[in-house]
């Protein structure tokens, strides 16, 4: 029985092996997209554009000009008063603002601040003029983190520019700027972070991409190694071997399971050299528990390939098939903040099941004790979905025999 497993399996291997331009693909495709993204997301957001209108003109409000593009978030632009002029009313300028840039050469502002006439004297009188900050909502993100950046700063500016005017009016010692952005920072609460203390986005696109990646390589490999046959007219040799379904199956696995395990071995590796991301909990487990993991993706790629004609139809369905994968896992979406029957529905979903092992072993150091419900849910879930693939390859079977 081994042997004949071991025939197949090295049958597909070859296969493999001679197909060249797959190799490479499979062997460095999934590390250049770990790295790609990785560089890509893990850099913080800064220098995003700002435009401002000054309507007071005073070195008070210029001095904000300047406290707002001294910032890494923030990168002045241009002062865009003319604008407004140009046009009669203040949606066409801001639409002329915001949709005027060269996406490539000259990206569109994220933010435009406009500062009141009289923000000076207000500032003097110990009032709180009303700074107006217009965000560029299409790139929700970019303006999200400029929306912070803009009203960290000003407020703290407010602080400096009243507290000096209020000194003065009492006939104490006028403080500087340091001493009452010192002051500010101790009236700020503690804050302690867990697991990833320089919240490094990479920490945690690189560990979700990992997931991925490992998912689509396994269960593409599964899906086009059997279409494969299907689409050749080799899976009527298989039907006249001497093997059982189970054989069968486990034989075409062999060949998904060391791609699949390849790369993630290889990932992990890129993960803690290149991103710097060390496996705080236990190495053996989370190996242990990603061969679990392949398994129960391999049945799902084995389904593919059965409703399958040829590799292309595969191919499309393990595509359709990610789309919905990766919005349930919980990377693309948080999972918590889908509504109640959705975040039921990602519970059939093994990746979102994989997702938590993978991140809580990587970055919380956590074992069996924690993770003991979703290692239940892939057992559940995998039992079910070869029991399912088994049963449609030996009906397969017999219809074909």
């Amino acid at each position: 029985m081994l042997r004949r497993i071991l025939n197949v399996a090295w049958k597909d291997m070859l296969h493999l092996w001679h197909n060249r331009l797959l190799l490479v693909l499979v062997i460095f495709g999934a590390t250049s997209e770990m790295l790609l993204i990785g560089w890509a997301t893990g850099a913080d957001i800064d220098g995003l554009r700002m435009v401002v209108v000054d309507n007071d003109n005073t070195p008070t409000s210029q001095a904000l000009i300047d406290a707002l593009d001294d910032t890494a978030t923030l990168k002045f632009k241009d002062e865009v008063s003319d604008v407004f002029k140009e046009h009669n009313s203040r949606g066409d300028a801001l639409d002329d603002i915001f949709t005027g840039g060269n996406y490539v050469f000259s990206p569109d502002p994220v933010l435009l601040v406009e500062i009141p006439q009289g923000f000076e004297a207000g500032l003097t009188a110990i009032q709180q003029p009303e700074v107006r900050l217009t965000l560029n909502g299409a790139n929700s993100l970019p303006s999200t983190t400029a929306r912070r950046a803009a009203e960290a700063t000003i407020t703290q500016f407010g602080a400096v520019i009243v507290s000096q005017h209020m000194a003065q009016q009492n006939g104490t010692l006028v403080p500087t700027s340091q001493q009452v952005v010192s002051e500010l920072e101790n009236m700020q609460p503690g804050i302690t972070v867990r697991y990833n203390e320089k919240l490094d986005r990479a920490h945690y696109t690189a560990p979700s991409e990992s997931a991925f990646i490992l998912y689509i390589m396994t269960i593409m490999t599964a899906a086009l190694l059997l279409s494969r046959e299907r689409e050749y007219g080799t899976f009527e040799q298989l039907l006249v071997m001497p093997m059982r379904p189970l054989e069968i199956i486990a034989g075409k696995s062999l060949p998904a399971v060391f791609v699949g395990y390849a790369n993630f071995v290889l990932l992990l590796g890129v993960m803690n050299v290149v991103f710097g991301i060390p496996v705080q909990g236990s190495l053996p487990l989370l190996l242990v528990l990603a061969v679990g993991y392949l398994f129960v993706e391999l049945g799902r790629g084995f389904m593919v390939a059965m409703i399958s004609r040829t590799q292309n139809q595969a191919l499309l369905i393990v595509m359709l098939m990610a789309f919905v994968d990766i919005t349930f896992s919980g990377y693309a979406v948080p999972v918590e903040s889908m509504p109640g029957i959705m975040q039921t529905v990602a519970n059939f979903f093994p990746i979102r099941h994989w997702m938590i092992i993978l991140r809580g072993i990587l970055q919380k150091d956590v074992g069996l004790s924690v993770l003991w419900p979703q290692i239940v849910w892939l057992g559940v879930l995998g039992l079910i979905i070869n029991s399912v693939t088994l049963w449609f390859f030996r009906r397969s079977l017999g219809e074909q025999r």
